[in-house]
């Protein structure tokens, strides 16, 4: 994750004790996030172009405290070779006008600028744009910069080096037989209590003869996130067909305790899962794309996470193989909104919609399946989607998508805006 700083910007002629007083107020709005300030005010373009260097690795916040700053928010990240740049701004002291500025010459060169501005910055509604504007910068911290572990008997592909160039992460392929030999190292107290959780939170309709085997997956995951990835994933079938067992539990495990786990070593949809996460504060769900009717969709797939459902989960035998363990339950019927991401992480497609439905509706899909409801035909999907998995994320977050997707250099394409 990179490391988020708030600069400020100032214009000594608007007057120091104007613009040290509006400071002190945003200061107390982004307090709630724990969030550094650099310790001064920049009014200087000599000041700018050094703080640009200096947080060169940091994702900035540009504080326009008052106009006349556009040009010293420039040189701050030409200075520094920074990428994006997220901009706030208020009413007064042609604060908004300066960040206007600021904008269109980052813009022109190439520099993504997202900007946000309170009408009056010591009321409520500038507390809620805070909100707003930290939701968005922490999706684009927790991408930037991310380590991901997958699971896989095979080299790096094209897909993941597309990431590592695009986010400036790292991707470590993970043998399965490494993975193996940590799920066979495991301490035996911690596989003792991995399986004590394991049938506490899931009811069975299926044996429980593999649930060592799955302690014993969900510690090694444990271990590789403790050992500092973001991501664990994990390329699903060769595991299953060599070991007899999913991991599906795990993975609904892990994304409950807000460690961001995905299926099939596909790393779209881990970005959508992290999108998901820092968005909802909530797991994301991967769907496979199973049926698209009039203005209705049904996404299945084999695990989701508990934090997700409204009664308990469910283990029972996978779909495709009838190894144990495929993962179940319903959700609510709530507001969602779907993603699905392309190979070269340039494109985002989204569409809100209503969960109507959700379980186990049909035998031929798998177990964990969701209706969803939209308010347009959505037949169109299997005609433009990127990907076959869409991520399900609870609750509208469309506007802040697009914000999300135009400060990781992304478009962002909603399926109904592809109806003819």
């Amino acid at each position: 994750m990179k490391p988020i700083i708030v600069v400020p910007f100032a214009s000594e002629i608007h007057g120091k004790e104007y613009y040290a007083n509006v400071l002190e107020v945003f200061r107390k709005h982004f307090s709630r996030y724990g969030i550094d300030f650099h310790s001064g005010i920049v009014t200087s373009v000599e000041e700018a172009e050094s703080l640009g260097r200096r947080y060169q690795k940091f994702l900035p916040l540009a504080l326009v405290l008052t106009g006349g700053v556009s040009s010293l928010v420039h040189r701050f990240a030409t200075g520094g070779s920074i990428d994006r740049v997220f901009i706030v701004a208020h009413s007064e002291h042609n604060s908004l006008a300066s960040a206007i500025s600021a904008r269109a010459k980052l813009e022109r060169d190439g520099i993504a600028a997202g900007l946000y501005w309170c009408n009056e910055y010591y009321s409520l509604d500038c507390e809620s744009t805070i909100d707003r504007i930290m939701s968005v910068a922490k999706g684009v911290a927790q991408v930037l910069g991310s380590r991901v572990a997958v699971v896989a008997n095979r080299d790096k592909g094209e897909v993941e080096e597309t990431f590592e160039s695009r986010f400036d992460s790292t991707v470590d392929i993970i043998p399965l037989e490494q993975f193996a030999s940590m799920m066979d190292s495991a301490n035996s107290d911690r596989v003792k209590e991995a399986i004590n959780e394991v049938e506490k939170s899931f009811e069975f309709e299926a044996s429980k003869q593999a649930l060592e085997k799955v302690a014993r997956i969900y510690i090694a995951f444990e271990e590789l996130a403790n050992k500092g990835y973001d991501v664990v994933s994990i390329d699903c079938f060769p595991f299953i067909l060599k070991y007899g067992v999913t991991p599906c539990i795990p993975l609904s495990l892990l994304n409950s305790r807000n460690i961001v786990a995905v299926c099939e070593a596909d790393l779209q949809a881990a970005l959508g899962m992290v999108i998901a996460r820092t968005l909802t504060k909530r797991s994301g769900w991967i769907g496979n794309s199973t049926s698209f009717k009039s203005n209705k969709a049904m996404l299945a797939h084999c695990t989701i996470a508990l934090d997700l459902l409204k009664g308990k989960a469910i283990a029972m035998q996978h779909f495709e193989t009838s190894a144990p363990y495929a993962v179940v339950g319903e959700v609510e019927n709530s507001v969602v909104t779907l993603i699905s991401i392309d190979r070269d992480f340039t494109t985002l497609f989204m569409e809100r919609g209503r969960v109507v439905k959700s379980g186990l509706l049909t035998y031929a899909a798998c177990r964990m399946q969701m209706m969803i409801e939209f308010d347009v035909p959505i037949e169109v999907v299997p005609r433009y989607a990127p990907a076959n998995h869409h991520v399900v994320m609870v609750g509208d977050w469309v506007e802040e998508l697009r914000e999300l997707a135009y400060m990781l250099n992304m478009d962002a394409i909603m399926y109904s805006e592809l109806l003819a």
